[in-house]
């Protein structure tokens, strides 16, 4: 064979080989960490969409052991982020520190709390949940928000929200085909997720950003017309949880990203949606046996068969007009903005104001102000919504189901102990011993009043600073205009969409709803500069060891409570069986209490074992030592009183 010479012409190109130089191979080798790092950090974006998965088939991630779970993975890709990436920390400005540093200050005090709480194993669990929310914040953070990153986070946290609301969807309209067991308020569709609330949520931040990218020119068609095809579905999801405050805060996402983000396709978007998805929900509506107690009979399972048959006729139908508005609309919209050229920016805004005055003169007009006033009276009073065993006519109903109540007993908590409150995880104790009527409540359903009750005024200022940097690095971000606009409109209208639900409810309790908060905040408030040249703090071969092991360090206390819940998991279902099997789970209560020592329900499972095998006096020593890790708990004393 002859030897081709180095600078033979390939025919195909005109462009002559070179021959090798010695410094290819450094440079092939930076070429290919790059595409890994592409590749790693693109995984990453959709890292959150997953999670949604993860934690809305887990309870929402309610329970102590999956916000564990959560802390023990996101601090191992942390800790490779950090060993492998070139510029780990690219992505930080001063917004995310700023939200860091709150978020830090915040979970820190939760822990500081148990010096005058005296309940060191609830505020442990409740550090540890915002030990994740903190991890998936930096984590996010440290990335810098390129376009293609915006839209793989947005699609990943779109997939993931439909991943559980479509399950959720099915086992109530074809129980036949993924059947459920009964739950709390089993007319209100509740699973996964475990609360029908929850579920609202998650399918309003669903639709938030359905509609997002069915209506967005620079997105992919396939994109949009599946985001389009989801949409009936998320919204047939939300009807079914009968969620008045997350069908509230969806409306209001929708009119933020509307008005912030204004996409060029809203038309098509609106076209495409709106129809199928009204379509939809009227169907929904009067399959009045869907909400019941019992939605498994023959006539329920008919009208959910029907309402399954209508979902998917509007899904195809939502995703074809989404197509066709496409080829119709989008080269038109690409050659002109929806906005006439001529008018001005202050025109735009005079245009607006008039609209707003006409809009206020016509609710005048109509008597607008006396049924808000009507409205507000009865959401303050309190009272149970009207309707009875007819769940639709709730959905008109302004009151606000005993809420005011709670809040009521947490804003007397914070007036009594204002310059740090109770405690991290003291509002069921507040709400024991204030209390105006008998339900069993752990949470004040208000993220802010229960900051206020718990770590008093440095708690809800930290809390205010947090959420106030997020938003406020959105809203800068979108005003800046820019070809991300809209990503960052959607971000914003999400953002806002959280932040109003979690002032009437437990969300903060509930990662699948609240993960995508923090991680779409760590991810947008990234610098809004092009430069690719920006690599932020890089820490050198030591800084990048003693942030490794504070990750170690940071998994420690997260695998403590895993191991602990799972024993006590196995303890109180051996002890709660049909048949006590007391061995079993006296063993499985020693094992959680090796694991983690200042919990109480372990020695409280020790007590009661004793009580069966005969044994009252250990009973008491037991029980004892529960009241003493729990001393403002009635449920330690009442299972003290039993034993002696």
């Amino acid at each position: 064979m002859r030897a081709v010479p180095a600078t033979t012409t390939v025919a195909s190109g005109g462009v002559a080989a070179l021959p090798p130089v010695a410094g290819d191979a450094p440079r092939t080798q930076a070429v290919a960490g790059t595409r890994t790092e592409r590749v790693a950090v693109t995984a990453l974006m959709l890292l959150p969409g997953a999670l949604i998965v993860f934690t809305g088939f887990n309870a929402g991630g309610y329970f102590p052991a999956t916000p564990a779970i959560l802390a023990i993975v996101l601090a191992q890709i942390l800790l490779a982020r950090i060993v492998q990436a070139r510029h780990p920390f690219e992505g930080l400005t001063l917004s995310t520190l700023v939200a860091l540093g709150a978020l830090a200050a915040y979970a820190l005090m939760m822990l500081l709390s148990t010096l005058w709480s005296h309940a060191s194993g609830r505020a442990l669990i409740e550090f540890d949940r915002a030990w994740m929310y903190l991890l998936v914040l930096l984590l996010l953070g440290s990335v810098r928000a390129t376009t293609e990153n915006l839209r793989w986070l947005v699609r990943g946290l779109l997939l993931g929200a439909s991943v559980v609301c479509l399950a959720g969807l099915t086992s109530r309209v074809l129980p036949n085909v993924w059947p459920t067991a009964p739950d709390v308020s089993n007319q209100r569709l509740s699973y996964p997720v475990t609360y029908w609330n929850t579920l609202g949520l998650l399918a309003a931040l669903g639709i938030v950003l359905a509609f997002h990218l069915s209506c967005t020119l620079s997105e992919r068609r396939p994109v949009r017309v599946l985001a389009a095809g989801v949409l009936p579905l998320l919204a047939a999801t939300l009807f079914f949880t009968f969620s008045r405050g997350a069908i509230a805060a969806g409306a209001i996402g929708l009119v933020v990203y509307v008005l912030f983000a204004r996409p060029r396709a809203l038309l098509g978007g609106v076209l495409a949606t709106v129809p199928p998805t009204a379509v939809l929900i009227v169907v929904a509506y009067h399959a009045n046996l869907l909400d019941t107690v019992d939605p498994t009979t023959p006539a329920a399972v008919s009208q959910g068969h029907h309402v399954a048959l209508v979902a998917g006729l509007c899904v195809f139908a939502s995703a074809a007009l989404c197509m066709l508005c496409a080829l119709l609309l989008d080269r038109r919209l690409l050659r002109r903005s929806l906005v006439p050229r001529g008018m001005r920016a202050s025109t735009r805004r005079a245009v607006i104001a008039s609209a707003l005055c006409a809009a206020v003169a016509l609710g005048i007009a109509l008597g607008a102000p006396h049924a808000i006033a009507h409205d507000w009276s009865r959401f303050i009073s309190g009272a149970a919504p009207r309707g009875g065993h007819d769940l639709r006519q709730r959905l008109t109903d302004p009151s606000n189901d005993g809420r005011t109540d709670l809040w009521r007993v947490a804003l007397n908590g914070f007036t009594a102990s204002p310059l740090h409150g109770y405690g991290t995880g003291m509002y069921q104790t507040l709400w024991d011993r204030g209390r105006p009527r008998f339900t069993y409540t752990i949470n004040a359903h208000s993220l802010y009043l229960q900051a206020m009750a718990e770590l008093g005024v440095p708690g809800i200022a930290l809390l205010a600073i947090l959420v106030g940097a997020v938003l406020g690095g959105l809203a800068l971000r979108v005003c800046a205009r820019g070809p991300r606009r809209s990503l960052y409109g959607v971000l914003l209208a999400c953002a806002v969409v959280w932040a109003v639900r979690a002032g009437v409810d437990w969300d903060w309790e509930m990662p699948v709803v609240t993960l995508p908060f923090f991680a779409a905040a760590g991810l947008a408030l990234s610098p809004r500069g092009r430069s690719r040249d920006r690599a932020g703090w890089t820490p050198g071969a030591r800084g990048r060891a003693i942030l490794g092991l504070l990750c170690v360090a940071g998994v420690v206390l997260p695998v403590l409570i895993v191991g602990s819940q799972n024993r006590l998991g196995e303890a109180e279902n051996a002890l709660y069986a049909s048949a006590p099997e007391c061995a079993t789970a006296s063993t499985a209560a020693r094992a959680s209490i090796g694991w983690l020592d200042v919990r109480p329900e372990p020695f409280e499972i020790l007590g009661f074992c004793d009580l069966h095998d005969g044994r009252p006096a250990d009973a008491v020593v037991q029980m004892r030592q529960a009241v003493r890790l729990d001393p403002g708990s009635w449920e330690t004393y009442y299972a003290l009183s039993i034993a002696q």
